[in-house]
């Protein structure tokens, strides 16, 4: 495992994985979602919906659409944000991986 802060990994274009695990987060999601996308530099995006009921899944469905680096699959039941954690590592091409969680905002 590569020893790197997410700041390292901005400040030295190393490539850059993000994970963000949902579940539920209603209309806390697009105040996320747009901080991902005002990002300046260039990173893949992985959203784990974790079998949200409330709509969340569509959103970030509808965010990825159309932008390559930028993915989402969903779990058919609830399996918790571990597991959410684990399929965005296990799928991540970036040399570093960052989490955004709990309707954080990136800097």
């Amino acid at each position: 495992m590569i020893k790197t802060s997410f700041k390292e990994a901005i400040t030295s274009n190393l490539d850059l994985t993000i994970v963000v695990p949902t579940y539920n987060l209603g209309h806390y999601l697009p105040e996320t979602l747009k901080s991902i996308q005002q990002q300046t530099i260039d990173f893949e995006l992985w959203l784990i919906d974790d079998a949200s009921t409330d709509g969340t899944a569509q959103t970030v469905a509808d965010f990825v659409k159309g932008i390559p680096n930028f993915h989402v699959t969903g779990f058919n039941h609830h399996r918790g944000i571990g597991a959410a954690r684990n399929f965005g590592i296990d799928h991540a091409t970036g040399q570093a991986v960052a989490f955004v969680e709990n309707l954080s905002s990136i800097f």
